[in-house]
């Protein structure tokens, strides 16, 4: 009972740190594109007004259009999840927050069942303790649409449920986690490097138990007994899951069409055949992700834990050297986090975007699972397995046995701190700089500030001349601003722009809205203003807005 209450008391502490760093000064940084352009169709759906969806693809249901995708390789289970937020909070930003920053405890919890039941209690209590102060992962859920971070817990509830029938448990495991391996493929189709480095997993870590199964033509090797009718049922519940993606190609054929035509050079240039360079990348960012570093620029600072990539490494290291000298028989087990990272990092060298630093959301649970697994491994061979606290004092009378307890609690203890330490006081620094910026680039809570201008001048068309402006003034004004886009997403600006931008001149009272220079996605100044001066006219402008900094991140202009 006292270990038990032990581990409840730590892991609603771990809980409470996640939920303070979370929950403080939560609208900043500002508003994201990709937080909004997946809510506003939840918004909608809820004032009752038309519904945008993706490629005009949906169910029709009592009237109204309900979206499936909110991009090709993205589905729409962000903007379902976030309805009853808005429903009883309001469409405001907290509530947008505040459902993936619920994702996160989520993720929290699972992880600590996930370690409890693969390895044991200290393994999930640690392992959540570590993840609960991870910059990465504490800033990422704040904005965790943004990131679709409901793909982390997804697959750690599908490892969870699949674990348990690998051991024998009811078929409903297998079903369950087959279901949930096609609903995280809908959430975000790169979940499927979580299912092939699952497989992979399953495929190495096993490969003693194949070769006797396939030499005895039978799976009597393995824990699990599978029949045909639960493989025919397991295959269906996959497709169940990911069912509202079969319909939207049905529809549209649109993520085939995506998949198709990014196969070897995505649209952001990046050449999926120039795969040891890709490799080189993804090893740099998933170590930046540890380290809680450069792809959090936009809080407003940049500072890391250098410890984070050297304790992971390390614990590598010792694994293998303990698996092979002492702990033969826990091979599987040890092995398998660092097999499913191994996996994830060599598959994502493949993409049909970038190699962005938010494509490893998914997995970071796993860095924290794998150290606090090593670190438990390390002191239970030395002397620390039969511990529990109704008899750590007996055995301090064994000073032999003592000695041993005393380096064991000494490692874990240490290590644990080292890293939630450095952690808290890089979550301080990023908060510190936040309250400073409001956040930058996209990020900043300028829009805030262009959203309250615009209503507030009665502009409810404004002329968006820019990517990531569009859905999230549409989200801070409810609707009442909405946005015309005419950028276009060719990166240069062709005749289709220009005529585009023709039309919108025959309206005197149009304002147009670009980015400032050191913050444009898709350079469209020149030519607007080489169009405008051919029609004789002037390019006025109106407004700057500045974000806390003071730095210009929106210049308004009007035409006369």
């Amino acid at each position: 009972m006292k270990t038990r209450a032990l581990e409840v008391a730590l892991l609603l502490l771990g809980l409470g740190a996640f939920l303070a760093l979370t929950l403080y000064q939560v609208t900043l940084p500002g508003l994201h594109y990709d937080e909004a352009v997946e809510v506003v169709p939840a918004m909608q759906l809820l004032l009752g007004q038309p519904v945008i969806t993706h490629r005009n693809a949906g169910i029709h249901l009592g009237g109204r259009l309900l979206p499936l995708m909110v991009m090709d390789y993205i589905g729409a289970l962000n903007t379902y999840l976030t309805l009853p937020f808005f429903a009883l909070l309001g469409v405001n930003v907290f509530a947008i927050r505040l459902m993936p920053i619920l994702v996160g405890v989520l993720t929290l919890l699972l992880t600590y069942r996930l370690g409890h039941e693969l390895y044991n209690p200290r393994v999930g209590v640690m392992a959540a303790l570590l993840l609960a102060v991870q910059p990465s992962f504490v800033f990422w859920s704040r904005q965790g649409i943004f990131v679709t971070n409901i793909t982390a817990p997804i697959a750690l509830a599908c490892v969870l449920y699949g674990l348990r029938w690998w051991r024998g448990g009811a078929s409903r495991y297998l079903y369950a986690a087959a279901f949930l391996a096609g609903l995280g493929l809908y959430a975000k189709f790169l979940f499927l490097w979580i299912i092939g480095a699952l497989l992979v997993a399953l495929a190495v870590l096993n490969a003693d138990r194949w070769w006797s199964a396939l030499r005895r033509r039978s799976l009597a090797p393995f824990p699990f007994r599978l029949q045909w009718y639960q493989v025919l049922l397991a295959g269906l519940c996959f497709l169940l899951g990911m069912a509202p993606l079969i319909l939207f190609n049905l529809q549209t054929q649109g993520t085939i069409a995506t998949l198709a035509s990014n196969a070897t050079s995505s649209y952001y240039n990046t050449d999926n055949l120039n795969l040891p360079l890709n490799l080189k990348v993804r090893i740099q960012r998933f170590r930046a992700v540890l380290e809680g570093s450069h792809h959090l620029w936009y809080l407003g600072g940049n500072f890391n834990n250098g410890y984070w990539p050297w304790i992971f490494a390390l614990s590598i290291l010792v694994v293998l050297v303990v698996v092979a000298l002492r702990a033969r028989d826990e091979g599987r087990r040890a092995l398998f986090p660092f097999v499913v990272i191994g996996c994830v990092i060599v598959a994502s060298t493949v993409t049909i975007s970038a190699l962005w630093f938010t494509h490893f959301a998914i997995l970071m649970p796993w860095p924290a699972l794998a150290v606090a697994m090593a670190l438990d491994l390390v002191a239970r061979r030395g002397g620390l397995d039969g511990l529990h606290l109704g008899k750590l004092v007996p055995a301090w009378h064994d000073s032999r046995l003592a000695r041993r307890l005393s380096l064991g609690l000494a490692l874990i203890v240490f290590v644990g701190a080292l890293l939630m330490g450095t952690d808290l006081r890089v979550d301080r620094a990023y908060h510190r700089e936040l309250t400073r910026s409001g956040g930058a680039g996209a990020h900043s809570a300028a829009i805030y500030k262009l959203a309250a201008y615009l209503e507030r001048e009665g502009v409810s068309q404004p002329v968006i001349m820019d990517w990531g402006i569009d859905a999230s003034l549409r989200i801070l004004t409810q609707g009442r601003v909405r946005p015309v886009e005419i950028f276009g997403y060719e990166w240069q600006a062709g005749e289709d722009f220009r005529r585009r931008v023709a039309e919108a001149l025959q309206n005197p009272h149009n304002v147009y809205v670009f980015h400032s220079p050191q913050d444009t996605v898709f350079q469209r100044r020149e030519a607007f203003e080489a169009e405008v001066a051919a029609q004789g006219k002037t390019v006025v402008e109106e407004k700057i807005i500045r974000d806390q900094s003071t730095i210009p991140i929106f210049v308004l202009v009007r035409v006369e």
